[in-house]
């Protein structure tokens, strides 16, 4: 049904991917919780809040995903004015 404006565009999982890749959207909120922290691993929640068009689209992992730490760089910033070393 046709508004005053016309028809509202519906969205599908592959129109908010478009939107995402062409960043037509006014407003992006990213955000990694980090769920566990495991022997070797991390487990992070990633999702995403975007605007597109006055309406509000939320873009949220359906699973946690397990990330090696090995994979992440540690650094030591000490008073947080400059990198001071790398961790191993």
């Amino acid at each position: 049904m046709s508004g005053f404006l016309g028809a509202k565009e519906v969205l599908t999982r592959d129109r908010v991917k478009e939107i995402l890749r062409k960043k037509e959207y006014s407003f992006l909120e990213e955000k990694v919780n980090l769920l566990e922290v495991r022997a070797d691993s991390l487990l992070l929640k990633i999702s995403f809040l975007i605007e597109y068009k006055k309406r509000m689209i939320s873009i949220e992992e359906k699973e946690p995903i397990v990330v090696p730490f090995k994979d992440f760089n540690v650094e030591d910033w000490g008073d947080g004015v400059r990198k001071f070393a790398d961790i191993q």
